[in-house]
């Protein structure tokens, strides 16, 4: 083989190279953007469970078993938001099979009302993604402004459900800090019905 053929070979075997490299590269940004699309319709899927049970609960521990409140002075204090004595789950609560038998989420049978939520943490198994975590927040809102968390006792409670995953979309490439999923949604005591 003479210069001129070693130096055709050469520069194929570099075109390749490059051709190569860029293929890997286009095909790991496919399958991250696959990977951050997933988790986060599976991150949108938990958290709106996650609201669905929550709101599904009696608004508050002193209207549950059909009781009426008619005043702010008849529902739960905002300082004593949270599970109550019985109802309280000191762990992250996960669902799980043991010995095939299925036990569920304790949250579904111990908690009884909106702001048992508050402060709770739950850990979900996704077959293909691994551990989600939720967290949720239970505040009063003002009625008339609801994004504005109030001090005092009202009708509206606010529910902020936070659920995080590593595969979650990145704020930018050089940090790997992941953007939750947030979702909120209020609780309305309608008084009168």
């Amino acid at each position: 083989m003479n210069t001129g053929q070693m130096m055709l070979v050469i520069g194929a075997f570099a075109m390749l190279s490059i051709l190569a490299l860029s293929f890997n590269s286009t095909m790991f940004g496919s399958l991250k953007l696959g990977l951050e699309m997933e988790a986060t319709l599976n991150a949108l899927s938990i958290g709106q469970s996650m609201m669905d049970e929550i709101l599904a609960k009696d608004f508050d521990q002193k209207t549950t078993g059909g009781a009426k409140a008619f005043n702010y002075s008849d529902v739960t204090v905002p300082a004593s938001l949270g599970s109550d004595g019985g109802e309280a789950i000191s762990y992250t609560d996960s669902s799980y099979t043991l010995s095939g038998t299925f036990h569920d989420f304790a949250s579904k049978s111990k908690f009884n009302d909106v702001d048992d939520y508050h402060l709770y943490k739950r850990k979900v198994k996704d077959p293909r993604l691994g551990y989600f975590f939720v967290y949720d927040t239970v505040k009063y809102c003002s009625e008339y402004t609801p994004a504005n968390d109030t001090t005092s006792a009202t009708f509206y409670k606010k529910i902020v459900v936070v659920v995080t995953h590593p595969n979650l979309p990145t704020l930018n490439d050089t940090a790997h800090t992941t953007v939750p999923i947030i979702l909120k949604d209020i609780a309305i005591y309608r008084r009168y019905f």
